[in-house]
């Protein structure tokens, strides 16, 4: 009797084990199942609970969760880019760098990571590198403002606007969004010479864009703006 008392129990046990860690998994697509998980078995919950936190304006309990988070699932990226913006609204710095370092040597389609490396490489005058992280952030659809105003950094070089320019010539789709954006951050002189020069080079921007941000400098009568995108493909 004792024994069946016991195996029951432990049956119990394990069935509670697997139901929470099933639990802790369904919270990846479905975050309101991270407010049923318990600490221990928090791998996943806890990077919800934290996005949520963070939402909420509750930057404390956000910062928690992150690190609860981390002792459970130490190794992903997107982990550390998560303690890092909990560390940043906060206000604890050392530990936003700190997470931000690791996360850019873990994983480069994090959005944080490759805001960290496109400041550091700004930091240190790498244009070329700072180029390839922003247009990759720009690439990810998130960090907006962020990446902007990194963008804006880079193009006061004239290092800096050759190395964008490139970017912007190369293959890909991101390019045309920034076009018009890019002009609330970079001064008209900055960004107009990057355009023409990514333009020179071939750069496929949907030139409705280049007109319109044309029209936008000529209302503003920075008509050297305006001169300087009257080439390549988008001439008008």
């Amino acid at each position: 009797m004792m024994s069946r008392l016991v195996i029951g129990i432990v049956a119990l046990a394990l069935g509670g084990v697997a139901t929470m860690a099933q639990l802790d998994q369904q919270s990846r697509l479905s975050p309101g199942y991270a407010l049923l998980v318990p600490d221990a078995f928090s791998g996943n919950a806890a990077r919800e609970r934290s996005k949520l936190a963070l939402q909420l304006g509750q930057p404390e309990v956000a910062l928690a969760e992150a690190r609860e988070q981390i002792a459970l699932r130490p190794m992903p990226a997107e982990s550390l880019s998560l303690l890092a913006l909990a560390a940043i609204e906060t206000g604890n710095s050392d530990i936003a760098q700190e997470a931000l370092g690791a996360a850019s040597r873990r994983g480069w389609r994090e959005p944080l990571a490759q805001y960290a490396s496109g400041e550091a490489a700004l930091n240190q005058g790498l244009e070329a590198v700072a180029a390839q992280r922003i247009a990759a952030l720009f690439a990810t659809g998130n960090l907006r403002k962020p990446a902007y105003t990194l963008l804006a950094r880079l193009v006061e070089t004239s290092e800096g606007r050759e190395a964008f320019a490139e970017r912007l010539a190369a293959f890909g789709r991101w390019q045309s969004q920034i076009v018009l954006g890019a002009a609330d951050y970079a001064t008209a002189e900055n960004w107009s010479s990057t355009i023409a020069m990514a333009l020179d080079q071939g750069a496929k921007l949907n030139c409705d864009q280049v007109h319109r941000l044309a029209e936008r400098y000529r209302r503003a009568n920075r008509l050297d703006a305006v001169a300087r995108l009257q080439t390549g493909a988008c001439r008008s």
